[in-house]
Formats: C-alpha cells, structure tokens, sequence
C-alpha cells in the first residue's frame, strides 16, 4: 500500500493473525529502501538483550510495525501480491541496505 502522509510504498508479509512478519518500506513508489525488517530478527536480537546489536538493526533495517495488520484493504493503492513478488522486493530491500548475508551481527 501507498502511505501518502509519509510518502512511502510499504509491504508487509502476515502470518495467518494478521501480525506483521516482514516489512518494506520504499520512498515514493520506486524509490530507496528505507526498512526491510523481520519480526525474527527483532525478537531474537531482543531476546539476547543485545542492545547495540538491536540498534544497529534498527539504524540498517528498520523495525516491523507492532500490532495486526488490518483495513490495510481500504488503503490508497493498496493490493494483495504474491509471495514471490514479496520476496523478490524484500530481496532487492536487503540488498540496498546492506547486504543481508552480513546481518548476524550487523557486522560488529
């Protein structure tokens, strides 16, 4: 879906409760990413309590948005994708925002 407040194209993978599993966010429609994040990796990184760790993450990669996703159907340009193209953008996402191989330890 198109955020025009915040001039954002963001996607979100679910899991079947509407949380939010993985999030990219583009400026404008095709522009740089600004998050690619994934609830897992949030969670993890927090259950470590590691909290440069959990910072540098959030300065590369953003966070999920908390809570369930819901009326994102009534949204401006908002639309259903495939997984494959999900992945396809949260791929491209990692890539530009540095290199998701390296995120274990953000490399520090």
């Amino acid at each position: 879906m198109y955020d025009e407040a915040r001039c954002l194209r963001q996607y979100f993978e679910g899991d079947d409760e509407g949380r939010v599993l993985r999030q990219v966010e583009l400026r404008d429609h095709d522009g740089p990413p600004v998050t690619a994040a994934s609830l897992d990796e949030v969670l993890r990184f927090e259950e470590r309590a590691d909290v440069a760790t959990m910072s540098r993450y959030e300065q590369r990669y953003g966070l999920v948005t908390e809570g369930r996703l819901t009326g994102w159907e009534e949204a401006p340009q908002a639309g259903a994708i495939s997984a494959e193209a999900f992945e396809g953008v949260w791929l491209d996402a990692r890539r530009a925002l540095g290199a998701a191989a390296q995120h274990p330890d953000l490399d520090g």
